[in-house]
């Protein structure tokens, strides 16, 4: 009998240890297959839509102080020059920035700053598109327009993986390029300043930007001739640069130059007119004339081993300042 109800104790124990549910295991969270964009289009939208407004309000009152909480960088100086210029009667020195924009570069990133750019729809008054850099510098900040530069005619802007799969962002150092950002800009300072005679004037397809910054120079020699002497330098500003990748491995690098203008004059008088004349003060100088001038300038820069040149794909070239007597 104690043999049957050892036996039966045995089974049951068994019985209950076959049925019972083994304890949970801790599993780690997969880790994504890459990483999300940092925002969404929907959010970029937004963004585009707080910017926009910022600038109305801003714009109606030629206020530069109101565009702080939503602009900054290379955008936030040119914009406060374009108030001073309106300001002094040019009715047209301040650049219509469309809302809507027809193409997002959106970055995939878990760090900060983190960029976007944008494509904007064409502007009332007909121009060519602009091209947006917006940047968040870091997680509590808004994000903020940092520059927009006119897109050239005839410019077809290099393909970017879609909104919803995101763009990686570049290192200003990358040597996944055909040439890392920062020495993008370094060799068109370097081609602006020497011409055809640049080791890199073939690294570049000529463009409008750096036609009309020869126009204008000769049109300054011209003026002053005999009578004083003309210079003018080209340096990477301080701004630095941002890049995004693009969908064959190349990138969209976006960059800034700080161009310096001098024309001293010996025994003359010279008279000078439009925008240069408003940031002076007047409209004639005796002695000497210095111009600052920030441009923003965006390059399509193909990919490691590529034998195509940079294309130079637009930009923006703005009298900052004027001092002289």
């Amino acid at each position: 009998m104690r043999r049957l109800r050892a036996a039966v104790a045995v089974l049951s124990l068994g019985v209950l240890a076959a049925c019972s549910t083994p304890l949970p295991v801790p599993q780690p969270d997969a880790e994504p297959a890459a990483t999300p964009p940092a925002l969404f289009q929907q959010q970029a939208d937004d963004v585009l839509a707080d910017v926009s407004a910022t600038l109305a309000e801003a714009d109606a009152a030629v206020d530069a102080a109101l565009l702080d909480p939503r602009v900054t960088g290379p955008a936030r100086e040119i914009r406060g020059v374009e108030y001073v210029l309106s300001a002094a009667g040019d009715p047209d020195a301040v650049t219509p920035i469309p809302e809507g924009a027809q193409t997002l570069v959106l970055p995939t990133t878990d760090e900060w700053p983190r960029t976007f750019m944008a494509v904007t729809e064409s502007p009332d008054d007909l121009q060519a598109p602009l091209l947006l850099v917006l940047v968040q510098e870091n997680p509590r900040a808004q994000y903020r327009l940092w520059s927009w530069s006119r897109l050239f005619p005839g410019i077809t802007m290099p393909a970017t993986t879609e909104p919803g799969i995101g763009s990686a962002p570049v290192a200003p150092d990358s040597a996944d390029l055909a040439v890392a950002p920062t020495d993008v800009v370094a060799q068109y300072v370097d081609l602006l300043t020497k011409g055809d005679q640049s080791e890199f004037a073939a690294a570049f397809t000529p463009d409008p930007m750096r036609s009309a910054i020869v126009q204008t120079r000769d049109a300054f020699v011209g003026v002053v001739g005999a009578n004083g002497s003309f210079a003018e330098t080209y340096t990477p500003d301080a701004a630095g640069v941002t890049a995004i990748a693009t969908a064959d491995g190349g990138a969209i690098v976006v960059g800034t130059i700080r161009t310096v203008t001098t024309i001293t004059l010996a025994d003359s008088t010279m008279r000078i007119g439009d925008q240069t004349a408003a940031l002076l003060g007047r409209d004639t100088i005796t002695a000497n004339l210095e111009i600052q001038w920030l441009s923003v300038v965006a390059f399509r820069v193909p990919p490691a081993g590529s034998g195509d040149p940079i294309e130079v794909l637009g930009a923006e070239h703005s009298r900052v300042q004027a001092t002289g007597q």
